[in-house]
């Protein structure tokens, strides 16, 4: 039976109604699309949070310096580094990327456990923390670099030190291990430190306000201070301090004149009352490197909570971002409180006597005692 001509006008007309409304539809679809792609990049993943993960979403200070352990200011910024060339392979935004990295860091828990606090899969929670690290690491440089004005930070130290003899001071060094477990049994003797734990060396150089000038992360636990010092990019370049200054280390380290002037305690063997007066302030200005490592630590439990349990390379790239928050946190005037233990109210002592004499008396009763049978015995 022939089909109408009519009929075949219609049905085609039908179809090309079909086929605009189709494309009307994926074009408005398109240009939603390109709405959400902001200068943070493509956002399709929105997933259902907990009012505590709302909470530090919406960037509420209490939760979000309990949690991840900074505050709205120092975490703004951490964004406005990151922001810059920010690529991802999630769909997830970066302000919740960068809170997740951070909770992991600061918490020091596993990636199931992470995952299982923003309702995300394990393995997006072990991707989001490597993209936040390598972006962290990326922008280093622009975080932990020398001081502009030298002749600041030696008067500070100046200070510290409470000696004017420290005036050309411009920063404390010290090693720290960072506890890990190694996966490599074939240098696993390399990692164990002197006291017997597979541990990573950070070596650190600081200012008077805690923050890091130049760090050297992924020597072995069981390396020297100073050996770790030689092969470092601080001795090998020699850019810092300038001429006329000088840094300060404890013993670990050698006293220096060239290629880095370094400065450290006399040894205490023999020494006179002028070389102990020197060396106790020297430790009251060597103090803050121990602060900032201190600081370090406190923050980021993820470096002293328990070990490292990363593959070495990310363990270094771990240590290093840890490094780069940290003097974002300082920068940003976020300082972690002292809280001072609240100490029960003391007894007074009873008064005391001491128990020489009745020793004396007591030894002396047992030596008759054992003379007298000695002689019974003759």
């Amino acid at each position: 039976m022939a089909i109408p001509a009519a009929v075949l006008v219609i049905v085609h007309r039908i179809r090309e109604y079909e086929r605009e409304i189709e494309e009307l539809v994926l074009r408005r679809i398109y240009r939603g699309f390109q709405r959400m792609h902001l200068r943070r990049g493509l956002q399709y993943c929105i997933p259902v949070f907990s009012r505590r993960v709302t909470a530090l979403m919406n960037l509420e200070r209490v939760p979000l310096k309990e949690d991840c352990r900074l505050t709205p200011e120092a975490f703004h910024a951490l964004m406005r580094l990151l922001i810059v060339d920010f690529e991802r392979d999630h769909g997830y935004s970066l302000e919740f990327a960068v809170i997740v990295a951070l909770y992991w860091l600061a918490a020091g828990l596993s990636y199931r456990t992470c995952g299982n606090t923003f309702d995300i899969a394990r393995q997006t929670a072990f991707n989001i923390a490597n993209l936040i690290l390598d972006k962290i690491i990326s922008v280093a440089k622009l975080v932990i670099k020398v001081p502009e004005n030298v002749a600041a930070v030696g008067e500070q130290f100046a200070g510290m030190a409470d000696s004017p003899a420290f005036t050309q001071c411009v920063g404390a060094i010290d090693g720290c291990q960072i506890h890990f477990i190694l996966d490599d049994s074939e240098t696993s003797q390399e990692y164990i430190n002197r006291k017997l734990y597979y541990s990573i060396n950070l070596q650190g150089l600081v200012d008077n306000k805690c923050h890091f000038i130049d760090i050297c992360v992924g020597f072995p636990g069981s390396c020297h201070d100073m050996r770790v010092f030689r092969h470092s990019g601080l001795f090998r370049e020699s850019v810092y301090p300038p001429r006329g200054f000088f840094i300060i280390g404890d013993g670990g380290y050698m006293c220096l004149r060239d290629p880095v002037t370094i400065i450290t305690p006399y040894r205490d063997v023999n020494l006179t009352a002028d070389q102990r007066s020197f060396n106790h302030h020297l430790s009251k200005a060597r103090a803050v490197v121990e602060r900032s490592f201190g600081l370090l630590q406190a923050r980021w439990r993820v470096l002293f909570h328990r070990p490292l349990e990363v593959k070495f390379r990310k363990a270094v790239k771990v240590i290093g971002a840890c490094c780069v928050l940290h003097n974002i946190c300082i920068d940003a005037d976020d300082i972690i409180p002292h809280h001072r233990a609240v100490r029960r109210r003391q007894i007074a002592p009873r008064a005391e006597r001491g128990g020489e004499e009745y020793r004396n008396i007591i030894c002396l009763a047992h030596n008759l005692g054992r003379r007298q049978a000695a002689l019974e015995r003759e």
